[in-house]
């Protein structure tokens, strides 16, 4: 955890302080309800530190999670890492990502990670324009998977699917709503409906 937050530190300040590697910053807040009553209301909030390579169609960013339990009143999952993702085709994406994890999350696994882990997420999306004329870029439907495979044991902790619907308020901030299934593999399962805001800086 230390090296990872000393590499994400130095490069913060590397970026920030050399206009010519600028970045920009993304806020997300979301709220998911728990409609089967399996394990609670989620607060989430990611913040993302990313910059759009237009040449190779790919965006790379490092991110901070925090994922909290309104039921039990626990930080739930908090994450710290790095991700790319290209656009392959006009309308699918695919990621990578690599990061530290630790919080109750850990608990549900078939093995025993201990306080805090490693892992990788492989994430497949695919973005449309809900309208074809006056809101063809404001409203977008978006499908989603996400697949975390856990570095330390060698195998599969999380396992999330969903569709969501979002809508550019004002170029910088925008509105989503959704359902997304997380199957926490080996465990438990869990449907959420889904409402979001975002800011870009």
């Amino acid at each position: 955890m230390k090296l990872l937050s000393g590499v994400i530190i130095l490069l913060a300040q590397f970026i920030f302080l050399n206009p010519a590697y600028s970045v920009d910053i993304k806020d997300r807040n979301e709220l998911l309800k728990d409609v089967r009553s399996d394990d609670g209301n989620i607060y989430l909030n990611r913040v993302s530190l990313y910059r759009n390579i237009d040449s190779y169609d790919m965006t790379i960013a490092c991110f901070g999670e925090a994922q909290r339990n309104l039921k039990t009143n626990v930080w739930e999952k908090l994450t710290a890492g790095f991700e790319a993702e290209k656009c392959l085709l006009k309308y699918f994406y695919a990621g990578e990502s690599i990061q530290y994890i630790s919080g109750e999350i850990l608990d549900f696994m078939t093995f025993s990670p201990g306080d805090a882990s490693m892992e990788t997420t492989t994430k497949l999306s695919a973005i449309f324009p809900v309208f074809k004329k006056s809101l063809k870029e404001k409203l977008l439907m978006r499908f989603w998977e996400e697949y975390s495979y856990n570095l330390e044991k060698g195998a599969g902790g999380l396992n999330e699917v969903g569709i969501e619907f979002n809508y550019d308020l004002k170029k910088a901030i925008f509105l989503g709503f959704g359902w997304k299934h997380t199957d926490r593999i080996h465990n438990f399962d869990t449907d959420y409906c889904s409402a979001s805001l975002a800011l870009k800086f």
